[in-house]
């Protein structure tokens, strides 16, 4: 039942750009991955999904939102690490780690540069 619900959380974040929405699917798919429920044939999506979410960002009016979405990012990044072996993750290693190291230098949130950095 673990993959029904890895697919439920692709199909939430592939349509919905609500960062509530983001960022629980984010936790969720951290916390999946770190049990060892997250296979690795779904990591394709997986990986493309956390590109975006590194990288999320919202207007709103006059500022912007998504901090706590590119944070739980971050938790996603750090989970896959410790989930699985470096030869599974070999293939996503250098496109992650600009991603982070774009994140670690020039976030605007503090916490982000700094979960991005322990991620990396």
């Amino acid at each position: 039942m673990a993959d029904d619900v890895v697919n439920a959380i692709f199909q939430i974040m592939n349509f919905d750009i609500n960062e509530h929405n983001w960022h629980g699917c984010c936790l969720t798919l951290a916390e999946l991955s770190r049990r060892g429920l997250l296979l690795p044939n779904r990591l394709d999506q997986a990986f493309n999904v956390l590109h975006k979410a590194l990288l999320f960002d919202e207007n709103k009016g006059n500022f912007s939102s998504g901090a706590n979405v590119r944070d739980a990012a971050c938790y996603v990044a750090w989970a896959f690490a410790r989930a699985f072996d470096p030869l599974i993750l070999q293939d996503y290693q250098v496109d992650l780690a600009k991603t982070l190291l774009k994140v670690t230098l020039f976030d605007r949130e503090i916490n982000c540069r700094r979960a991005a950095s322990a991620a990396f």
